[in-house]
């Protein structure tokens, strides 16, 4: 029975590493859930930035916005969001330097609410600890108050022990282990992280947000920006020093961000995209509790 425990408790210890997702950010509306191959970072258009020219003679409103003002513009995307998004499901793939490596592309397929905060998410490629989580912000807190999800651990030898637990979106094993929590999935946390950061770096007059020009990214048209941050390391005021990210010219919604350490965009910090999206689909509870895990 001792040995039972104990390995109960290492599943929870190494599931809490999945539960940590960063950016993540997109939009390609096309296929349902199953209905495609996901797609890969690999497969999708990365562009050049410099080798891009803005057009000044452009007569797209928002491009202008963009090219004059582009946090107003990223700020006309976030009230976009609000009229217009209730949930989606998306494939999500990302690659994070973590503890000094750059970790292995990651694909998920995710179902997503916004209110309240739902989502699950389903490992397609290369799970680490966990292969499948699902999450409703405040839904099942601990006796100490502690946000949960349920989570179903990978591997054919956790999956003897126990079928699925309840862990902690929070703490160090899980901020040792990813840049972001799940909490902090979706277009809207995305947008959010990205104007929290430019508002403060505008306050100390250190903002340096540029709009690129017309752009592509998984073969639909976007706004392609770049962002400039004093970034001095993890423990930082700011979380990156190069930011370069599309938005989505349909959907007005970041479907890729790449992050830097460095100006010149060669030490990688994060790279994310949310492609295959599919808006307003009408998920209910039952689409993100425990008994989804495994389906």
């Amino acid at each position: 029975m001792n040995d039972l425990t104990n390995t109960n408790r290492r599943c929870g210890r190494n599931a809490v590493a999945a539960l940590i997702i960063v950016m993540a950010l997109g939009t390609q509306c096309h296929k349902a859930d199953n209905q495609s191959p996901p797609v890969t970072l690999s497969n999708l258009e990365r562009v050049d930035a410099a080798a891009i020219l803005v057009d000044l003679e452009t007569t797209d409103p928002l491009e202008q916005m963009a090219q004059r003002d582009p946090l107003a513009f990223l700020k006309h995307c976030r009230e976009n969001y609000g009229k217009s998004v209730d949930d989606y499901i998306c494939t999500f793939s990302k690659q994070e330097l973590v503890e000094g490596d750059v970790s292995s592309e990651q694909i998920m397929r995710v179902k997503y609410r916004t209110e309240p905060l739902s989502i699950n998410m389903k490992w397609v490629l290369n799970a680490g600890d966990a292969a499948h989580v699902t999450y409703i912000k405040g839904r099942w807190r601990s006796k100490k108050g502690i946000d949960q999800a349920w989570c179903k651990p990978a591997g054919a030898i956790a999956s003897l022990f126990i079928s699925k637990i309840k862990i902690p979106i929070r703490g160090r094993m899980a901020e040792s282990a990813s840049r972001r929590t799940i909490d902090q999935f979706g277009f809207l946390a995305t947008l959010d992280l990205i104007i929290k950061y430019c508002d403060k770096s505008a306050e100390a007059d250190l903002l340096d947000l540029r709009y690129v020009g017309s752009s592509t990214f998984g073969g639909r048209p976007t706004y392609l920006f770049e962002r400039h941050l004093p970034y001095d390391g993890d423990e930082g005021h700011y979380p990156d020093r190069l930011l370069r990210f599309h938005i989505d010219k349909a959907f007005l919604l970041p479907s890729s961000c790449d992050a830097y350490a460095d100006d010149a965009g060669e030490q990688i910090l994060g790279r994310y995209s949310l492609t295959d999206v599919q808006f307003n689909v009408g998920y209910t509870d039952q689409d993100f509790g425990p008994d989804t895990l495994g389906s």
